[in-house]
């Protein structure tokens, strides 16, 4: 059985920021990867000719390119406003409807986290959805009377959730090796061309930069870290598919 992959983000193109390369490779591996995106993407501008409709359809288009580099095959919008997002009953439930519609073996989420390593201020869309996420994964996606509703629309509780992965600005435990997918990372950055614009070189070396900081402890050239979590609440160990995961992280190079 190939295995299925949610990767739910804020904005367009957060997902190739915090894991493109990473997603590249499960793709590779055979998962089938849906990206939900939340918001509309509309507010990501200081062009005031650019920004609201407009640039909303502008991110789309970027956003189903860069999908097309990664290999995702479903890219779901749910369409909240552009950094207006709140922790509502409301997004809990469209978080939800997307959990049990998708069935995910594993299940990417962003970092709620509001301050990060005493300096870095995490959007306040990343903290909500980040948040509704999680409480999603153990709440209405895999429990039948919590939102009932989902039931009436021939969705049932998905409790065959293996993996979590947290991605977000701080460093996790959990290390994938991108060197052979960061180019593809990088590629699938540069359909962002609104918010990182086209200049090829610059965002190679940036990228690279960053790449080769996460990995250099773990003696690799490329990488990209998470947080995983495989025990707990919302999961069910009894109900889980039997599917084949490649390991995420590579063998602790001192061994």
């Amino acid at each position: 059985m190939s295995w299925r992959a949610l990767i739910v983000t804020a904005h367009p193109d957060d997902l190739e920021f915090a894991a493109g390369g990473t997603v590249a490779r499960w793709a590779d591996q055979g998962a089938e990867v849906t990206v939900c995106v939340a918001t509309d993407g509309s507010s990501g501008t200081q062009d005031r000719e650019l920004m609201g409709k407009r640039l909303q359809q502008v991110r789309v288009q970027e956003t189903e390119a860069a999908a097309a580099v990664l290999g995702v095959a479903h890219v779901e919008w749910l369409g909240y406003k552009d950094a207006a997002v709140e922790y509502t009953m409301d997004l809990r439930r469209d978080l939800s409807r997307v959990f049990r519609k998708f069935r995910p073996h594993r299940l990417g989420a962003m970092d709620p986290t509001p301050i990060v390593d005493g300096w870095f201020i995490n959007h306040p869309d990343h903290r909500a959805i980040g948040q509704a996420t999680l409480d999603a994964c153990v709440t209405g996606g895999t429990t039948p009377n919590i939102f009932p509703e989902l039931l009436e629309e021939g969705l049932e509780p998905w409790r065959g959730l293996i993996e979590l992965w947290i991605a977000g600005p701080q460093q996790g435990p959990e290390v994938v090796d991108i060197g052979d997918t960061i180019d593809r990372k990088i590629d699938a950055l540069l359909c962002h061309k609104s918010q990182v614009g086209e200049d090829r070189e610059q965002m190679t070396t940036w990228i690279k930069e960053w790449a080769a900081r996460a990995g250099e402890p773990h003696g690799l050239g490329f990488a990209e870290t998470f947080r995983v979590l495989r025990a707990g609440p919302g999961f069910h160990a009894g109900e889980q598919d039997e599917v084949d995961f490649t390991p995420g992280a590579p063998p602790d190079p001192r061994a």
